[in-house]
């Protein structure tokens, strides 16, 4: 009857009105995800150019770094500059947090840090900021053939591995993950991540290091033997390629481990070319 025509109608109504609040909630959800970035002020190479940078990271380096997809390079830190860049870390140490990961995966405090933050980081700490954003243009100058058209974020990331048994589990810096294996939101999200192409690390430890902590890299092929561990030893960097290079980091046993790591976006090459 009429009664039962017009109790349709108004679940049709309801209906009709919560698939729209279910529409623009998605779309809010969906569009978030895609602007989710820290990158929106990230510059380019020829920007963070740094010519100090020149007299440590040579040709030879980036030829190592497209050959074995890591490349460890030793002393790029005086010992007065390693000094008060440590010093310049641990007076931030207070304002250091757990990361968002889940506490099994990483157990590290961290800090985003910018050249040109309010809070002053003092001089040695920004030189190390620059050293690291000033890698892509040699990546550049060098003609890195694994990746290009590198971006540089302004942040950099300081990390402190408490002596505590604190670790960060086998991992890649790249998330290679498909859409349908993410699920369409999560791959959004992770858009900082899947471009990720070149890791730069560095230590801002005692040089003499030896209070563990090392970074375990793993072999490509998988091969247990062909494992290596990186002590972190002050004024040590780093470069290894974030879509290829498996690592964790180990416990720290007696003191506070420092690193300072900026990580680089570009586009993979599909094939280098016949000088690699």
């Amino acid at each position: 009857g009429r009664d039962h025509q017009m109790n349709f109608i108004r679940r049709l109504s309801f209906d009709r009105a919560a698939l729209g609040i279910v529409t623009i909630a998605s779309a809010g959800v969906i569009g978030e995800a895609a602007t989710r970035s820290s990158l929106h002020d990230a510059q380019s190479p020829t920007e963070c150019r740094y010519p100090p940078l020149s007299s440590f990271v040579t040709k030879d380096h980036i030829r190592e770094l497209e050959e074995k997809s890591v490349v460890v390079i030793h002393s790029v830190l005086s010992d007065a500059t390693l000094r008060y860049a440590r010093e310049n870390a641990e007076a931030l140490s207070s304002k250091m947090y757990e990361s968002l990961n889940d506490s099994d995966v990483r157990q590290d405090q961290i800090l985003s840090i910018r050249e040109n933050d309010e809070h002053d980081h003092g001089d040695a700490l920004v030189h190390c900021i620059k050293l690291l954003r000033g890698i892509p243009f040699l990546l550049s100058k060098f003609g890195y053939c694994t990746s290009h058209s590198h971006i540089v974020p302004r942040q950099c990331q300081l990390a402190m591995f408490k002596p505590d048994g604190s670790v960060y589990v086998r991992h890649l810096d790249r998330c290679n993950f498909s859409m349908q294996e993410m699920g369409l939101v999560g791959w959004l999200r992770a858009s900082d991540y899947r471009h990720r192409v070149v890791t730069a690390i560095l230590y801002l430890n005692a040089p003499d290091w030896g209070g563990g902590g090392e970074l375990r890299l793993f072999d490509e092929n998988g091969n247990d033997e062909e494992n290596s561990d990186i002590i972190p030893s002050g004024g040590k960097l780093i470069l290894f390629d974030s879509s290829r290079v498996e690592h964790q980091v180990l416990p720290s046993n007696f003191e506070d481990r420092y690193a300072l790591t900026c990580w680089f976006n570009g586009d993979l090459t599909q094939m280098c070319d016949d000088k690699c």
